[in-house]
């Protein structure tokens, strides 16, 4: 099954570069300095663990984080998604699970199923959002 292209809200583009800052900080900001080294496998402090993937919304200074969550030894690992609203905060977006088996049985879903449909949840969380921000 082919992906869908979702259109980007405006003022949104994707980020390919290096894991941006604002998790990290916007991170410790909330629970301390030095608590994102220990955070899921430090996914907020390096990008050791790819794939990832980031929007970033410069304006707004907002940003969405896709990246795996699990320690790489756990044999269930899965993607999460985070998103940095305008101003302040971080707030962990909630979807289905994207997750595999790096062991699982031929035919399951693999990791790169798993990031496409992360993926897809964020682009379609980016859309969510801002048509709920155009009602305010």
């Amino acid at each position: 099954m082919a992906a869908r292209k979702v259109a980007l809200p405006a003022g949104w583009t994707r980020y390919e570069g290096p894991l941006l800052t604002i998790w990290r900080v916007r991170y410790e900001r909330i629970y301390g300095e030095g608590s994102a080294e220990h955070y899921a496998d430090g996914m907020f402090v390096r990008d050791h663990r790819r794939p990832i993937a980031q929007w970033i919304n410069y304006s707004a200074k907002s940003a969405i984080l896709v990246a795996p969550e699990t320690p790489a030894a756990w044999p269930v690992q899965r993607f999460a998604i985070y998103y940095a609203p305008p101003g302040d905060g971080l707030e962990p977006v909630l979807t289905a699970r994207h997750e595999w088996q790096p062991r699982g049985p031929r035919g399951s879903t693999t990791d790169a199923d798993a990031f496409a449909a992360a993926v897809a949840a964020a682009e379609q969380f980016l859309v969510a959002e801002a048509a709920f921000g155009a009602l305010g």
